[in-house]
Order: structure tokens, then C-alpha cells, then sequence
């Protein structure tokens, strides 16, 4: 006999991000959660830092022969079958999903439960209404399977795109469009809240702040620093495969290249049959986490790049929590976080040039000052502080017609 009891209590996550999975999951098992990890990656750049894992299967009460066909189903790129959406909204009242496609218009057009947009921040000034105008129509395929539900949802759609005044709500594309019919029960998860000040009103008013934590695992390694190595640690993946990291690759040579470096950084992609042309000794490509450790443990710094305002990567905050020096650019997420005074951050190249110079000539006022100023931005990813968050915005959210 199907157990149905549990549906209310159980979550489909729809991410396979590895460092995410280390803290979310776990979290949401401890709030009484049981959830579901899918066992297939998306192709291309999302599976870059991603990973499967068939270990929180124990969590659920599905039926056996469920839990297989639902390890089977290809989640980010495969239209949704009718067996699909009946297997989903029999055992699944929510979905937490990466900002995907096309999986994730398949999912709205086949799933009736609440839906939690992953949101981690675009590049530059590009918000998430905005990003749906990007996706290629022919990526879609309009005829995978829709609800009964979906398909009255859609007409009513249709009607508010054509009403008078302010009552109308405009969209401008096929995802938009499953957005809207879906209104009542979609929200944009944001990591961080500078991605829900910056939303569109249709989004902005379906926006969440779920933040995300560094993992335990993380902060058993911390204040693990010796600064033995006379490198700087820059991470950049993809250089070969992604123009916007090889953008950020040649830019970090032209200013810091001369300087005692390595790269670390996956350099090849599922799916993605480009090979590397670059030939860089300092790339070190992927390492092991083990590795990766010392280097935050042993490079007397690292360099960070990233100026986008809504966005920011694992490996800073990995490295703060190790107590390695971060040198970075104003302009970007950190400075948010962290404040306007932290004396690791800098307003140009020409500047982290000279910070960096001076680390490595051993200046010890600068070393220590940066180490202790840049714990600040820990407090924003402490897990403590982040399962509180969750608690307070998205157990209401959930639990709005269970209790």
C-alpha cells in the first residue's frame, strides 16, 4: 500500500550542488524533512560542482519500486512523461530546484505541489525575470506533459495578460508564461537578499531569503593556516570551455601573472567536448578536496576576483574559515558582506598588486588585520545563524496548509 502520509514531510531538492548538499540537506532532514537527491546531472557548466549520491535514500518512506523509477528520471534535461508527474505529486508537496532548463519549465508545467526557485545570483545586472528571456525556445519542449491543473492555470493566465491597468500581469515568454499560471505557489529562494532587492515586481514579490551555510565539515578545518607557500591561490575553472572564465583567467594574468601563482579549478565539462588549448603550468586543474586544503592552508594568500553584486563563489568564504588571507575587488558581494573597511579588499588590480606585495615581503600588521577584519563575513554563513532563517522563512511556507 502507497504511504501518502509522509508527502507533506518530504522534499524532491533538485540541486546536486556538492558543497551546498554538504549543509542544505542535512538541514532540512534536522527541521523533519525526508528528502529526495537526484542520481543524473545536468550536462554542461551545472555539473561542474556537482555530485550524486544515493545516501539520503534512506531518509525516505517511498515504496521501494517508487524510489527506483524516481532514481531513473533525468530531472535538469528530459521532458516530463505523465509517469513522471504522477510519481512526483503523489509522494512531493515541495521542490527545491536549481534555476535550470529546461528541467525546470518541465517541472512547472508537471508538478502541482510549492516550488522553490533556487537562487544564487546572475552576472552583472541580469536579474531572474530578465534571465527567462534568454532561454532558447527551441530548448523547450512545449509538448511534454501538463496537469489538468496546469492547463486550467494556463488559460487563466492568458486572461491576466489581457486585463486593463495594474490588475494585468505582463509576460513575455514560454517559461514566464508557466511562472505565471503557477504564481500562488512559486518562490524565488534567494541566498543572499541583494538578489531580492534587485528582482523584477513579479518576482521580487514571490522572493524568499533561504541563505546558504558553509558546511560543518568546513569549519572542522578552520584557522588551519601557515602561509608556507609562497604562491598566490586563484581558482578558475573552465578557461578553455567558458569565455567568461577565460575573460577572468587572462585578466588575472595580465595584472598578478608575473607574481608566484596557481590555478585550481576543474578545466573540462560534462557534455562540453571543447578541449584546453591553454598550456599554463600554474593550472593545476581539478584537485581533491584533500588537496585543495592545503593549498588554503599553506598559500600565503589568495586572490579573488569577482565583482559581481548578487553572486559569490564557495572557495573565498573556504578560505576565510582556514584563516588564509583574501585579497578581492570592491564592487562585488564580499564588500556587501563584509563592509567598506576590510583591508583585504581593494578598489583595483593596481592595488591588490601592492597588498599582495606586501604580504609576501611579511608585513604582519597587514597579515593579521586582514584575518581578523574578514571573519565578519563569516557571520553570514554560519549554519546556526542560516537554519534560524530557514525556520522563520520557509517553515510557514511549507507548512501554510498542513497544520
Amino acid at each position: 500500500m502507497m504511504r501518502r502520509n509522509n508527502k507533506k514531510n518530504r522534499i524532491l531538492w533538485l540541486l546536486n550542488h556538492t558543497t551546498l548538499m554538504e549543509w542544505e540537506v542535512p538541514m532540512l532532514i534536522d527541521l523533519g524533512f525526508e528528502v529526495f537527491v537526484p542520481k543524473h546531472l545536468p550536462t554542461g557548466g551545472n555539473s561542474r560542482t556537482a555530485t550524486v549520491t544515493d545516501f539520503y535514500d534512506s531518509t525516505l518512506t517511498t515504496p521501494t519500486d517508487d524510489l527506483h523509477q524516481l532514481n531513473n528520471i533525468n530531472f535538469y534535461d528530459e521532458p516530463f512523461t505523465k509517469k513522471t508527474a504522477s510519481l512526483l505529486n503523489d509522494h512531493f508537496e515541495t521542490v527545491i530546484s536549481a534555476f535550470h532548463f529546461p528541467g525546470l519549465y518541465y517541472l512547472l508545467r508537471a508538478f502541482n505541489g510549492k516550488i522553490f526557485m533556487r537562487a544564487f545570483g546572475h552576472a552583472g545586472a541580469l536579474d531572474y525575470e530578465s534571465a527567462t528571456k534568454h532561454i532558447p525556445s527551441n530548448s523547450l519542449n512545449v509538448k511534454s506533459f501538463s496537469t489538468t491543473f496546469a492547463r486550467i492555470g494556463r488559460l487563466h493566465a492568458n486572461i491576466l495578460s489581457r486585463l486593463p491597468g495594474s490588475n494585468r500581469i505582463r509576460y513575455h515568454n514560454k517559461v514566464m508564461h508557466e511562472m505565471v499560471r503557477a504564481r500562488k505557489r512559486i518562490y524565488l529562494a534567494s541566498a543572499y537578499e541583494e538578489i531580492i532587492s534587485h528582482e523584477r515586481k513579479f518576482l521580487k514579490a514571490r522572493s524568499v531569503f533561504l541563505p546558504l551555510a558553509v558546511p560543518q565539515v568546513m569549519f572542522d578545518k578552520a584557522n588551519c593556516w601557515n602561509g608556507c607557500d609562497n604562491r598566490v591561490l586563484f581558482i578558475c575553472p573552465n578557461i578553455d570551455q567558458i569565455e567568461y572564465y577565460k575573460h577572468i583567467y587572462l585578466t588575472f594574468k595580465k595584472h598578478l601573472g608575473d607574481m608566484p601563482h596557481c590555478i585550481a579549478g576543474k578545466q573540462s565539462l560534462s557534455g562540453v567536448k571543447i578541449p584546453g588549448t591553454t598550456r599554463d603550468p600554474a593550472i593545476l586543474g581539478y584537485v581533491p578536496q584533500e588537496t585543495l586544503d592545503r593549498l588554503f592552508r599553506d598559500c600565503f594568500c589568495m586572490f579573488y576576483h569577482s565583482q559581481e553584486p548578487r553572486h559569490l563563489h564557495y572557495h573565498p568564504i573556504e578560505a576565510i574559515v582556514a584563516g588564509q588571507p583574501l585579497i578581492y575587488l570592491s564592487g562585488g558581494l564580499l564588500e556587501s558582506l563584509g563592509g567598506i573597511d576590510q583591508p583585504g579588499m581593494c578598489k583595483n588590480y593596481a592595488e591588490a598588486r601592492e597588498k599582495i606585495k606586501c604580504l609576501q615581503q611579511g608585513d604582519i600588521t597587514l597579515r593579521d588585520s586582514i584575518k581578523s577584519s574578514q571573519k565578519k563575513i563569516l557571520g553570514h554563513f554560519e549554519p546556526a545563524y542560516c537554519s534560524d532563517v530557514w525556520k522563520t522563512n520557509f517553515l510557514p511556507l511549507v507548512r501554510d496548509k498542513t497544520r
